[in-house]
């Protein structure tokens, strides 16, 4: 919503001012004047009769006779530029779009100076359109420098505008806080100018709606969805194309709400305002028949939800044809009725029309042997139908018993995999590769169901290690993609040019597969834009090819870690656990948990029952952050028995590597305890601690599969540890950068985190941070210097929005960096460390989001390249985390794996401390996540002093030889 309509009217005023003037001029410009004028009279009037294409080949053709009278940098001349611009932006060409924008705008900066009207309005229309082309940074670049310029101006409406604008950008870059924060900058500018009904705010208002909405958050979402739809109400009456979208809005919000018979209100509202506007046939009245129909299969009445379907579908049929795109969807949701009635051949038959639908090419054969994804539309909905075909086919063996059906729904769930992968790589923000891994979670979820159906008709090893591929595919691929990215920047020989064509290529990728969607899904179909988008993707497409060869070629190493896609297989898996390990996949199901045990010699499934898990885990963290005892030893028995003692008979030696999935990732299994323990002392429990060495990890790929060695080596990174330490106000005053060695001669009562700093500082050596050097500027300068980070910092988990959760360092007053380091901030750094320590509140807890894990702040630590983490699952104590992490660090340094370290330092304190603090609340939080391999530490310094050692004995031995036969002589 460029908000951009008056603009448009007000350019045609200022046209007709500027350029149908005439001044004294010769006899042959007189008639080039007349010419230009007739073209001008000609394209105004193919423009009032929406012939956009035709328009704007008039206004070329007046262009043309301009640019002959008065040259290019002339005010009659200028105008034009920005006018044939907005015709290609509103015909959706919009690279030539943009080269008439900023024609525009250098000609207008030239005539007019960076400072006037058309120069802000020219960036302003540049912006719009590199959000059209996705290329959403530079759109905020652009809004930027014309909002520099209305500032400057003192145009308040036209900042109205931009600010509205910058929220559209951030929507769409998923930064949800910063949308709504500008939108209301917007909105307060105009109540301020224009009051509380001005119709521009009614659509910031709807905006805001919109993020409510996917946030979950309905009642807000409403709430301002009433505000919006009032503004429009009171503008242009009940029957208007804005209230009626708006209606429909809020049918959505109510049927999300499980309101639906209010749902059902706002889509006959919606229905009655659009069939006072538009043709019967329009997509936006069809549409509703799908949402009216979705309400009816909640309610379960699946005949009129059938009835609205086909209603819609034989609307589009008579106007599309039986197979277009906007028909696949209704073939879709009419299979899924099907579905939902147990008539799953019917369903089938639907499922099949809906593929067929979306196919680019009608004549091609369905059945063809190589699944190719690039001969479809829309692939999100080809996802969605082949999904929806898989469980319907599923169904119907559980009925049935018919291994065939088991066959087929499995060969579709291997051509869903290749479409996940290629949607995949179309994205290129965060946000979205999150939000899509929870949807290929899904998919893959059912494709396990399936296999699994499928191994216990025929019980081979293959099935499991089919099973384990798909687990694996639906867990941290985003962390997977980010990582790899990370060490990317390893790289200094890639050009940052190729790296940016590599990314526009992407972009304009995605751009043009959406725009085929958008023009298949208007009720007046142009198949030739259509055809040139198809042309253009097809050359994407080779120039991608050819791109893929040249860094294949010149850079191999970048190439395989940007590319890669494989999957570490089980054999692989096994060669590198050693004899004493096992690795436990697991993997969250509804009420099933499938637990996959792989040792070095074997591998086997099991299928537990673990009803309210969630729940019990909950149990499980608030008795111990409660201290209860008593209950804490209840639900951890509890959960011992459901998850572990069915397993345990197939572990194979003491060292146990969990991957975990789901609610699983809040739940600390060294603490589970194997035994319903009568005492109470929390010393004699008996923990799963003292049986196993245990860690985690994000995947079995990610942990296990061979990766490309770093750039990065030890005498680049000289030092053992960056230590840094908050400080509040107080203790500020006497601060510097020491070394940790210089650290044991203080004496002084220290600061909670500055003991917990102090109690390493005899063990390992490094530089320390406190007080006001304790930075967010230096901890970025010298982060990738060091093998161990040690961040005993405050923290704070953002559930809602991960990315936003931060470290806090010391207040300063540096104009760049703001001394909280948010975790997308942690994206663009490099950090090669072996092992980071977080001993932050709850750096190890956060939202879990399906297909990824859990999105804690020791994550964003893994995207920036940390090979391991030392994290907290809760609020740790001061007291006593100092005496842990003095055994973690000695045993360390003793050579113990990462996990052994954590694990002996935890039994090493309990075996010692206060029995006021002995309670799993003050020494259980901590747990290692990724590679435990032991640090080497001084390897370096010490072979430098074995050289000089050596070299000052050999030379003594030299001298003392010397003396010797000296003496002899003499």
């Amino acid at each position: 919503m460029e908000r951009l309509e008056y603009l448009f009217n007000l350019k045609i005023l200022c046209f007709f001012i500027l350029v149908i003037p005439f001044n004294k001029v010769s006899a042959q410009s007189a008639q080039d004047s007349i010419l230009a004028a007739k073209y001008l009279k000609k394209a105004e009037s193919l423009l009032a009769e929406k012939k956009l294409e035709r328009s704007v080949i008039y206004f070329k053709k007046a262009l043309d006779v301009e640019l002959k009278i008065y040259g290019q940098n002339h005010e009659k001349t200028i105008i034009y530029y920005d006018r044939i611009g907005l015709i290609y932006k509103n015909i959706g060409q919009h690279e030539i779009a943009l080269d008439y924008f900023k024609t525009f705008l250098n000609l207008a900066i030239k005539r007019y100076g960076r400072y006037h009207f058309y120069a802000g309005y020219g960036f302003l229309n540049i912006g719009v359109t590199y959000k059209n082309l996705f290329q959403y940074d530079l759109a905020l670049e652009n809004y930027e420098k014309s909002l520099i310029t209305f500032q400057h101006l003192r145009k308040k409406d036209m900042i109205c505008f931009i600010y509205n604008n910058i929220g559209i950008v951030f929507t769409k870059k998923g930064e949800n806080t910063k949308a709504i924060e500008y939108y209301n900058k917007s909105i307060k500018i105009g109540v301020k100018l224009f009051g509380k009904n001005y119709i521009e705010n009614g659509k910031s208002y709807q905006n805001i709606g919109v993020l409510y909405s996917n946030k979950k958050e309905y009642d807000k979402s409403l709430s301002y969805y009433n505000k919006s739809i009032n503004i429009y109400i009171n503008a242009y009456g009940k029957n208007s194309l804005r209230v009626a979208k708006l209606y429909s809005d809020i049918g959505d919000i109510y049927s999300r709400k499980k309101e639906y018979d209010l749902s059902l209100d706002y889509y006959q509202k919606s229905l009655e305002a659009y069939s006072t506007i538009l043709d019967l046939n329009d997509p936006k009245i069809v549409n509703l028949n799908l949402r009216i129909a979705s309400i009816y299969i909640r309610k379960k009445k699946f005949e009129e939800a059938i009835k609205y379907y086909e209603k819609g579908l034989d609307t589009f049929k008579e106007t599309y044809g039986t197979n277009h795109l906007l028909t696949s969807d209704f073939y879709y949701n009419i299979a899924k009725a099907y579905d939902k009635k147990k008539d799953f051949n019917t369903a089938i038959t639907y499922y099949n029309k809906a593929v067929i639908a979306n196919k680019k090419d009608q004549s091609s054969n369905n059945d063809e042997t190589f699944f190719d994804p690039s001969k479809f539309y829309d692939l999100k909905l080809l996802l969605t139908v082949l999904h929806g075909k898989a469980k319907t086919l599923q169904s119907k063996y559980i009925e049935n018993e018919n291994i065939e059906d088991l066959c087929i729904s499995l060969k579709i769930y291997e051509e869903a995999d290749i479409l996940i992968d290629y949607i995949r790589k179309s994205y290129q923000n965060y946000q979205d590769k999150i939000a899509f891994a929870s949807s290929a979670r899904e998919v893959y979820s059912d494709a396990i169901k399936t296999q699994f159906l499928f191994y216990k008709e025929i019980e081979e090893q293959q099935i499991l290690e089919k099973i384990i591929y798909y687990i694996e595919k639906s867990k941290a691929n985003t962390l997977k993609d980010l990582i790899n990215e990370s060490k990317t920047k390893e790289f200094a020989g890639l050009s940052k040019e190729l790296l940016e064509l590599e990314k526009n290529q992407r972009i304009k990728r995605a751009f043009y597969q959406s725009r085929i969607i958008e023009e298949k899904s208007k009720s007046v179909t142009n198949n030739s834009r259509i055809q040139e988008y198809e042309n253009k993707l097809f050359r994407l497409k080779n120039i991608e090819d050819s791109l893929t060869i040249i860094i294949k070629n010149n850079y191999p190493k970048y190439h395989r870690l940007k590319y890669q896609n494989t999957i570490i297989l089980v054999d692989d898996i096994q060669k590198t656990l050693k004899n004493n390990t096992t690795l436990l996949e697991l993997f969250v199901s509804d009420d099933i948990i499938y637990a996959f045990i792989i040792t070095k010699n074997k591998i086997e499934v099991k299928e537990l029952n673990s009803p309210e898990l969630e729940e019990k885990i909950k149990e499980f963290r608030r008795t111990i952050t409660g201290k209860q005892t008593l209950e804490y030893k209840t639900v951890a028995y509890d959960l011992y028995k459901n998850l572990i003692a069915p397993l345990k008979h197939l572990f194979n030696g003491g060292e146990l590597i969990i991957v975990p999935d789901g609610a699983l990732w809040h739940l600390n299994f060294d603490l589970l305890l194997s035994k319903k323990d009568d005492s109470n002392n929390p010393k004699e429990l008996s923990y799963l601690l003292k049986e196993h060495v245990i860690s985690y990890a994000n995947s079995a790929n990610l942990l296990l599969a061979p990766r490309e060695k770093s750039v990065f080596n030890f005498k680049q990174m000289q030092k053992e540890c960056l230590a840094f330490s908050f400080s509040n106000s107080n203790d500020q005053q006497n601060s510097n950068t020491i070394s940790l060695s210089a650290l044991t001669e203080y004496e002084n009562d220290l600061p909670g985190t500055r003991k917990e700093i102090k109690s390493i500082a005899n063990i390992i050596n490094g530089n320390y941070f406190y007080g006001l050097e304790a930075v967010e500027k230096n901890f970025k300068k010298n982060v990738s210097q060091y093998n161990i980070l040690h961040l005993a910092l405050h923290g704070e988990v953002d559930n809602e929005k991960p990315e936003n959760s931060k470290l806090f360092f010391t207040q300063s007053n540096d104009s760049i960096e703001d001394d909280l380091l948010h975790s997308h901030e942690l994206f663009a750094l490099n950090i090669p460390a072996e092992l980071t320590v977080l001993s932050a509140c709850n750096t190890g807890t956060g939202k879990i989001a399906k297909g990824e894990g859990i999105m804690s702040l020791g994550t964003a630590f893994q995207y920036a390249g940390a090979k391991s983490l030392l994290l907290s699952s809760w609020e740790v104590s001061d007291q006593t985390t100092p005496d842990l992490m003095k055994h973690f660090y000695t045993n360390l340094k003793e050579g113990m794996s990462k996990s052994e370290a954590l694990q002996q330092a935890k039994l090493q304190y309990l075996n010692n401390a206060n029995i006021n603090r002995i309670h799993p609340f003050y020494w259980g939080g901590f747990y290692v996540l990724g590679d435990t391999t032991p640090i080497q530490f001084n390897r370096y310094y010490n072979w430098y002093w074995s050289i000089t050692i050596f070299s000052i004995l050999i030379l003594l031995i030299l001298g003392y030889l010397w003396y010797k036969k000296k003496k002899q002589t003499l």
